[in-house]
């Protein structure tokens, strides 16, 4: 499309009337977004530092009760080993996992 006789597209073409924001504007914004940025990477961190304090504690806890469970399988194999060299008429139900004597 052509601009009719006489007229020129200079005119159409004018660059449109936005406000640009100032020097100082930028600034402070570029500055309240460097502060946001820092605190959530403190933020970030300081849940990190919390999540791997709380896996230390599970891994603790997991720990201490394998131990534990070693503990009572070794005592209940001493128990069972009790009862079958006991001598008495004892009847012994099969546990789950364990076959019966």
């Amino acid at each position: 499309m052509r601009p009719a006789p006489g007229r020129s597209w200079s005119g159409g073409l004018e660059a449109p009337q936005t406000r640009r924001p100032e020097p100082e504007e930028l600034r402070a914004e570029v500055s309240r977004l460097k502060k946001a940025e820092r605190e959530l990477r403190r933020e970030h961190a300081s849940e990190v530092c919390e999540l791997k304090d709380t896996l230390a504690a599970y891994a603790n806890q997991i720990q201490v009760l394998t131990l534990h469970n070693a503990e009572l399988e070794a005592h209940n194999a001493r128990l069972f080993e009790r009862l079958l060299h006991s001598g008495e008429d004892i009847a012994v139900l099969p546990a789950p996992g364990r076959p019966s004597p």
